[in-house]
């Protein structure tokens, strides 16, 4: 049996979309991870492992990238969380 051209055609869009979505969905997790791994480089590993729950609630990408930028910024992981809990 053939597939039909629609078919074939929601098929490969489906396929692309799923593509995509994973790319995103990579690139949020490394910009999380990033932002972990700079935090820990300036403060407790343990203090840090807090707000990774927090963090991965958060899902929009520009949030994200503030995150990221923040964290090379804060003087103190308390000024981290208050930015994280403002996100919410």
């Amino acid at each position: 049996m053939q597939e039909s051209k629609y078919y074939q055609l929601l098929r490969e869009e489906f396929i692309a979309k799923g593509r995509e979505e994973g790319r995103e969905e990579g690139t949020r997790e490394t910009t999380r991870q990033n932002t972990l791994t700079l935090l820990r480089s300036k403060f407790a590993a343990n203090d840090v492992d807090e707000v990774v729950p927090v963090l991965q609630h958060v899902t929009d990408m520009q949030q994200l990238e503030q995150l990221l930028l923040a964290a090379a910024q804060v003087q103190n992981l308390n000024a981290f969380k208050l930015m994280l809990e403002e996100q919410r």
